[in-house]
């Protein structure tokens, strides 16, 4: 615990201060449903003065797909020309990661020819500390109430965000849910818009044991006559999306059924598509972001962007071929090494593990898979595990409290012939000494373990 009279005066400082703040996101073992309290996070918006119902959102929850999905949201808006701030998380390197403000250049040029270009830049060093020195007396006044209980990372950080954010006078944000929805810090926004990727199974533990338990808790971002862009869900996912829909007032438009993708086709290096919504077509996009379900998610955000312009939202025309095939998101099926063959993939739960398993088929349907795989210890790993058909398997751990043991998962996953690394570096040097020209080596299990090769990798070039 770090004092009261703490002195921030550079990054390292700023840094060793939010780490000073519970971040559940390194823990396993809490209460989700009395831990996580919306009551607190309002009240320390309102003592810190930050007005979030300012903020123009379009607010994103779902199993997986978020993180890109949101991208693309992004990207579309910033090619209108207008300033975008984007919250994500996890991040790989740098906590900055999640804080963006993408914005794109040329794009309100009329036939003017430039090619538009869209930056995505991270929140500055000096801006982390100057805001968080600011927020730093109230913060420390609610570090801990017996009503609302301690404040944690993602909560200070979702604050510090919307602070920024405001502070940059955006045109838009695109918020993307940390864990669950209902809950969530950032579920205090009414957006212009929610958006719900796929649904799948994934922290039980804290979202309820079967699909309508969790779509129960993601619906929970959906609000009083605003629109919900919901992905292709399991009759049982849909059903709640509907009753709360239906409850609250709000459209809810489904991949699909109310929007398609049409003429498809992957290519090695990007995939084509045509988009449908009612009397919209795009003809012709592509999205360099690899396998099937990043034409769902491009899918989803287009969709919303389409409901947006309907309503009169956006002024600015969305130039929608350029904002798509500029979109990239990290650790998303992404080849680290050519000549090396090397894929890394932030899948963590059975539902991207089988996304993962097609796109293996589609991509390198002969190449005889080295697994790297760690995982956090309140995830499923025997059925991610069988997903994937892989010739060697090398079970390492990541830093941090959530990473379950090689040996443990060896255990529980019944891995006889398994290879045991002590740490990521180790995995990496062994899964080397397997490889041939038939080989490819996946790197998955936990963004975390992505991180890690990344970081190791990109050093070693």
């Amino acid at each position: 615990m770090i004092c009261k009279n703490y002195l921030i005066k550079n990054f390292t400082d700023a840094a060793t201060y939010l780490d000073s703040f519970i971040n559940y996101e390194k823990k396993v073992d809490y209460s989700y449903g009395k831990t996580l309290k919306l009551a607190r996070v309002k009240c320390l918006l309102e003592a810190l003065s930050i007005d979030y119902k300012k903020l123009k959102s379009i607010h994103i929850a779902g199993t997986k797909g978020k993180g890109s999905t949101a991208t693309f949201c992004a990207y579309l808006l910033a090619s209108g020309g207008y300033k975008v701030g984007l919250y994500t998380s996890p991040h790989f390197f740098d906590f900055r990661e999640r804080i963006r403000v993408v914005q794109g250049s040329g794009c309100r040029d009329q036939g003017s020819g430039k090619k538009i270009k869209i930056n995505s830049e991270l929140i500055s060093k000096d801006e982390v500390v100057s805001i968080l020195k600011e927020m730093q007396p109230i913060l420390e006044k609610l570090r801990f109430s017996e009503k609302l209980g301690y404040l944690s990372f993602f909560e200070v950080y979702t604050a510090l965000a919307f602070k920024y954010f405001l502070k940059e006078n955006l045109d838009f944000v695109v918020l993307e849910t940390g864990l669950g929805g209902r809950l969530d810090a950032t579920n205090v926004v009414c957006p212009l818009a929610s958006i719900i990727t796929h649904i799948g199974h994934d922290h039980t533990d804290k979202l309820g044991n079967t699909l309508a338990k969790i779509a129960g808790e993601k619906a929970g971002i959906i609000k009083a006559n605003v629109d919900v862009i919901s992905a292709a869900q399991k009759p049982t996912v849909l059903r709640v999306f509907r009753e709360s829909s239906c409850k609250l007032k709000s459209k809810l438009f489904v991949f699909g059924r109310d929007f398609k993708v049409m003429r498809s086709s992957l290519c090695a290096d990007s995939s084509n598509f045509d988009f449908s919504f009612g009397n919209n077509e795009l003809k012709e996009l592509k999205v360099f972001l690899k396998g099937r379900c990043q034409l769902e998610n491009a899918s989803l955000a287009i969709a919303s962007i389409f409901l947006l312009k309907e309503k009169g939202v956006l002024e600015s025309d969305i130039k929608f071929k350029e904002a798509i095939s500029n979109s990239f998101i990290e650790g998303r099926f992404e080849i680290l090494k050519n000549s090396l063959l090397m894929v890394c993939d932030i899948a963590h739960n059975p539902s991207s593990f089988k996304v993962l398993r097609d796109n293996l088929k589609i991509y390198y349907p002969s190449k005889k898979i080295i697994l790297i795989f760690a995982v956090s210890k309140d995830k499923d790993m025997r059925k991610m595990l069988k997903k994937i058909n892989f010739e060697h398997i090398i079970l390492t751990r990541f830093n941090g409290s959530r990473a379950c043991g090689p040996a443990e998962i060896q255990k529980r996953c019944k891995l006889k012939n398994a290879f045991i690394a002590k740490d990521v570096n180790e995995a990496l040097r062994k899964a080397k000494s397997f490889y041939n020209k038939d080989s490819l080596i996946l790197i998955c299990g936990s963004a975390y373990l992505v991180g890690e090769a990344k970081e190791l990798i990109q050093h070693s070039k």
